[in-house]
């Protein structure tokens, strides 16, 4: 018996030895095969990669950021990718001993094996590669640095109290309330930062509610802070996709600022409960029980002592000075506690004589305001203090222009350039770049006093709520601005008095009908949104009695340009989205130096604009429609300064020379312009002639791609350009060009390159080009088949060996897919890259995988790799 059991299990061993014997040996005779199935499947993953990484390319200059699961994919298959191709070197190196008569055995099985089990990781992460979405808009919290944000006794009891209900699963909505100028909206955002540093929520949706609550302004907002697209056209239909959104995912909080009414949740798209939660702040204690707040938490003013500390923080004081100390406790008492003015008055004296403080003390006590609801009357007094003490009327006019904006706007500084240069702030500015540096001094005064502050970049400026109050009412006291922006107006306002005022703002309302006529002598600023849809029409007479205006910002209006030829003092003019009937009248406005017609429908630039001998700017972005400019037409701008075509308008520019029609404009025009700093250019490479070179400008962004690009190809295009921004930006995507020597003028101020898909280019510096690229931070170079090197030898001059190049200012290199590249420079140079933070390099296969890398404090060399 125990004899046959142990023959049966001998038996059985025996056959699992035979199978695995069979399957190990089976290795051997697929090893072709696994080879092959290995390299077909490197091939599908290389496509995939392409696919992904255009995909991120994309996310990433939309400033998304990328989703974790797909950067950990990426990296997965870049580490696959060069296993594979260190296998692939392995396979041609040592595929046969003595030219294959005597084959390596236990090599093929061990190669045979590992390609297996590689092609099994491969086809895994090809199928994991699809993906829904790439990246995702961050969340959109203007989180407070620490010197922002100061906790005191008084408040960290509140902040404590918020933190305690945030966690509490029991509680959906806490409110918390505090008059005007308290800090409720900073204290929301640090509770934001704080819940996700500990993980209380997985996401932060904020919006501000404002006065005027506009329901589709709170679903953009909280859209832009979930990454979600609003494609529905009525407001019902965007809720419920916020809706779905947000019932989604748990552990979101909603925060919803500066309320003042009742908000019926279901209409924005907020759900209640359901994961979510809500933060509400109000000025009023009542929208706490009328909003159904479980959790109701006062912010109180600071106390004496507290706010005598931020005083002297903001004031730069010391306890050196005792009379100035005395002095500090005084103003800081009549401050009430209240932060916002607090900062604002302590910023305003910073760095004054005592006799300006005792001046602005007794101001204090003796000024009283008219009462405003929920807002402390002394805090009107304080900032019309703060205005006072504005060094200048140019600054005190710039204050006020930023209250036509509506509540909570962020504010472009391009527009307060085009209109303080209308209304003739920038007189001893010679060009609109001096124009621009004179407003961001002045900006930054304005900071410094905490009458603005920071947007989300640095060409956008914020106005607190109650600060603009303050703005909006000394404008309207002083006759000089009336403003009733982002209101949702339909119809022209009846207050009476407007002709009194010199300017008037309508912007962010939906006027659906205009007066024929309004005899408003004095006005020289006029800012007005008409309705959303088809626009509403201005008729001839609309500025008949208005021949004071300056300058004129209208959207979405339908009209003849006829009735602007009797403003002969209009110095700027903004035309948004309109549809215009006939612009040749435009060549009667000789005064103008700024023209916008961005979104314009218009088929064709009128001759007379060329009569416009003053003109300093032009743009005509995103003029979809446009197909024609006239010849000679921009060449007659003599003092043009800055030229905006870019985005989706006209790029076919006509080639002198070729035969081509010759009613076209021409890229030689823009040679003739000297005063040309500024160029925004959207072109198809057949477009630009051999022997042409780009006027030398200090900023500019211009595209080059093929003539067979539609209007929809924009994804690779950013679609907005800061024009005010220091920028130097070349983009050259799918074009036919052979050399870059039509940009060599502008090499010496150009910060970011990307060229991709150029199968022309086999090269695209020289050596004395490459030395100009002192400014330089970003180079992408990607699928040219051609591509060889990236800097070559000067024509007619010898490669001088160990000659160095000096890249001081590069952060990014990236080459991907340039199959016949040989490297970055022709012959023995080298060069430094003292600020190279990211280098890419990947499927160049005739680069050597071990290029020489030097590393050493604060430099990083690279030697023709």
């Amino acid at each position: 018996m125990a004899t046959e059991i142990s023959n049966g299990a001998l038996s059985k061993i025996g056959e699992y030895l035979v199978e695995a014997t069979i399957h190990q040996v089976g290795y051997l005779f697929r090893f072709k095969s696994n080879v092959e199935s290995l390299m077909n499947e490197d091939k599908n993953l290389r496509l995939a990669l392409d696919r992904v990484q255009l995909e991120v390319t994309i996310a990433e200059r939309n400033a998304e950021d990328i989703e974790k699961d797909v950067q950990k994919w990426l990296d997965e298959v870049r580490d696959i990718i060069t296993a594979v191709q260190k296998v692939e070197e392995e396979i041609q190196a040592n595929r046969t001993c003595l030219s294959g008569l005597c084959p390596n055995l236990a090599w093929r099985y061990r190669l045979s094996r590992k390609a297996e089990k590689m092609t099994g990781k491969l086809l895994n992460l090809v199928n994991r590669g699809k993906f829904d979405r790439v990246g995702h808009i961050p969340p959109g919290i203007e989180f407070f640095s620490s010197t922002d944000f100061v906790q005191f006794e008084s408040t960290k009891s509140t902040f404590a109290k918020i933190i305690e209900a945030m966690k509490d699963d029991k509680i959906n909505m806490v409110g918390l309330y505090g008059m005007g100028g308290v800090g409720k909206t900073t204290m929301a955002k640090e509770v934001a930062k704080k819940v996700l540093e500990l993980d209380i929520f997985e996401e932060v949706v904020f919006a501000a509610v404002s006065q005027n609550p506009n329901v589709r302004n709170i679903q953009g907002q909280m859209a832009d802070s979930l990454g979600l697209k609003l494609d529905e056209e009525s407001d019902a239909g965007r809720a419920g996709r916020l809706m779905k959104r947000l019932k989604g995912k748990k552990q979101i909080l909603i925060i919803l600022d500066d309320v003042w009414e009742k908000l019926v949740l279901e209409k924005i798209g907020v759900p209640f409960g359901d994961g979510c939660k809500i933060l509400v702040t109000t000025r009023r204690k009542q929208v706490c029980h009328s909003m159904g707040c479980e959790s109701q938490i006062p912010l109180n003013a600071l106390v004496e002592e507290e706010g005598l500390d931020l005083f002297k923080r903001n004031a730069c004081i010391g306890d050196e000075l005792p009379t100035l100390n005395d002095l500090a406790k005084e103003v800081a008492r009549e401050c009430k506690g209240l932060p916002l003015a607090i900062v604002t008055i302590g910023s305003a004296l910073k760095g004054k004589a005592i006799d300006e403080w005792n001046v602005v003390l007794k101001t204090m006590k003796n000024s009283k305001f008219v009462n405003v609801e929920d807002v402390d009357a002394d805090i009107y007094a304080l900032l019309k203090l703060s205005y006072d003490y504005l060094k200048d009327e140019k600054t005190k006019l710039l204050f006020l222009l930023c209250s036509l904006y509506p509540e909570d706007y962020e504010i472009p500084l391009g527009n307060l350039v085009i209109y303080g240069k209308g209304l003739g702030l920038f007189e001893d500015a010679n060009t609109i770049e001096e124009a621009r540096s004179q407003l961001r001094v002045t900006i930054n005064h304005l900071k410094a006093s905490c009458l603005l502050l920071d947007g989300g970049n640095e060409e956008l400026v914020k106005m607190h709520d109650i600060v603009r109050d303050v703005a909006v009412w000394i404008a309207s006291e002083e006759k000089k601005f009336f403003s009733k922006a982002g209101l949702g107006l339909k119809q022209w306002p009846k207050d009476k008095g407007l002709e009194q005022y010199a300017g008037i703002s309508l912007m962010a309302n939906e006027l659906e009908v205009l007066p024929v006529s309004l005899a408003y002598p004095k006005l020289e600023t006029l800012l007005l949104d008409c309705k959303f849809m088809g626009g509403v029409e201005v008729s001839d007479q609309f500025f008949v009695e208005m021949k004071a205006l300056k300058v004129v910002h209208l959207r979405r209006g339908v009209m003849s340009v006829k009735s602007l030829q009797f403003l002969t003092n209009l110095r700027s003019l903004c035309l948004d989205d309109c549809r215009l009937k006939d612009i040749s009248s435009i060549g009667t406005l000789s005064r103008l130096e700024i023209l916008s017609l961005r979104y314009c429908f218009i088929d064709e630039l009128a001759k007379e604009l060329g009569e416009l001998g003053e003109l300093r700017q032009l743009d005509l972005r995103d003029c979809r429609w446009l197909r024609g400019i006239p010849a000679n037409l921009i060449r007659s701008l003599s003092q043009l300064e800055e030229l905006y075509i870019g985005d989706d308008s006209f790029r076919t520019w006509n080639v002198e020379g070729t035969g081509a029609e010759i009613s076209k404009a021409s890229l030689y025009e823009l040679n003739s312009l000297s005063h040309l700093t500024m160029l925004s250019l959207r072109i198809e490479d057949k477009c630009i002639p051999k022997d042409f070179t780009f006027p030398k400008l200090i900023r500019y962004h211009i595209s080059v791609l093929p003539s067979d690009y539609g209007m929809d190809d924009s994804p690779y295009f950013p679609s907005h350009f800061s024009e005010t921004g220091s920028q130097g930006h070349i983009e050259i995507r799918g074009s036919r060009l052979t050399s870059f020597n039509a940009f060599k003028e502008v090499c010496h101020t150009l910060q970011t390159l990307e060229v991709s898909d150029c199968n022309a280019l086999t090269c695209l510096f020289t050596v004395s080009l490459a030395r100009s690229l002192m400014q330089l931070e970003i180079l992408s170079v990607g699928n040219c088949s051609l591509m060889k090197h990236i800097v070559v030898a000067d024509n007619n001059m010898p490669v001088r060996e160990g000659s160095h190049i000096v890249l001081p200012k590069l952060t990014k290199l990236a080459l991907s897919v340039l199959p016949n590249f040989m490297g970055f420079y022709e012959g023995s140079y080298y060069s430094t890259w003292p600020s190279l933070q990211e280098l890419t390099i990947q499927e160049c296969r005739n680069t050597s995988p071990s290029f020489t890398v030097f590393e050493a404090p604060g430099k990083v060399c690279f030697h023709n790799f």
